[in-house]
């Protein structure tokens, strides 16, 4: 039931996160072209900063499967949200964007995620070594920080307009935890991974007027290695209006995925995580 709920909900967000970003990219496309327009007006100048700022909240909707291998065999696979963690959340989330040249920039975000909760077992599961039994009390913790870092290169790049391929690094670090008092017995499983991936993709962002910007990015991974699968898709839309020359509000709609198989977890466990968050960002923007 849980590995059922959880592949249900992700292959939601994935088609949702998808339909926004190509429907904001089609929008952005006409807009672009219906508007375009030089901007060498002296409030236009502002639009070709060198530093873009972001800092607001990001309300995602969250979907985690979690499997831990032990040296005995297969763990359960459980969907940590049946078992109480929160689907739903708001956290801070910080971003930039560096010009590096009048071609190429810079675009940065971090974002932390952190959810505990308990629960009472309706089943059997085993964690690496340990099963814990139904009836038993289960609390556990499932922290993530979320590191991102992308080169954009504009092989379309006016004055008010740009697009072109972005190469980014992303890395994705997991710290998860188990602990229940079995008979008398007080059973404890921990442990932390940092999944990183590179990922490719298409980037574009307009000045649909010299206050309003618009900005869209879509990026996939996929690798397998040694045994190990590397799923990773993210797309992202914004808008941001400057109410004054250097300081706007803005709002995104953004969607992450990650899907990493027999993924080491330490030196006795593997495993497998599927964990994938999306939803709206209201941020303050400067522009320097």
């Amino acid at each position: 039931m849980y590995r059922q709920t959880t592949t249900k909900m992700t292959d939601i967000t994935k088609k949702r996160g998808l339909f926004f970003c190509s429907l904001f990219l089609i929008t952005l496309i006409f807009s672009t072209k219906s508007l375009a327009q030089s901007y060498e007006t002296k409030e236009g100048d502002s639009i070709n900063p060198r530093v873009y700022v972001t800092a607001g909240y990001y309300f995602p909707s969250i979907n985690t499967s979690l499997r831990i291998d032990g040296r005995l065999g297969l763990g359960t696979e459980i969907g940590l949200e049946d078992l109480g963690l929160e689907e739903d959340k708001s956290v801070f989330k910080l971003g930039g964007v560096v010009r590096v040249s009048p071609k190429s920039q810079l675009a940065i975000s971090y974002t932390s995620i952190n959810r505990n909760a308990s629960a009472t077992l309706e089943r059997d599961i085993t964690i690496g070594e340990t099963t814990f039994e139904a009836g038993s009390g289960l609390s556990f913790k499932f922290n993530v920080d979320y590191y991102a870092l992308t080169w954009r290169y504009s092989f379309f790049n006016e004055k008010n307009w740009n697009a072109g391929l972005s190469l980014g690094a992303r890395a994705v670090s997991i710290n998860t935890g188990f602990n229940a008092r079995v008979n008398s017995r007080f059973l404890d499983e921990n442990t932390s991974v940092t999944a990183p991936a590179i990922l490719f993709g298409v980037h574009g962002s307009a000045y649909l007027t010299p206050k309003l910007l618009a900005r869209y990015s879509l990026e996939y991974f996929y690798l397998s290695v040694n045994g190990i699968d590397i799923n990773v898709v993210e797309s992202n839309a914004s808008v941001e209006y400057f109410f004054f020359k250097k300081f706007g509000l803005g709002l995104a709609y953004s969607t992450n995925d990650y899907l990493v198989r027999d993924v080491p977890l330490g030196e006795d466990f593997n495993g497998k995580i599927d964990f994938n968050f999306g939803g709206f960002n209201l941020f303050l923007s400067g522009r320097f």
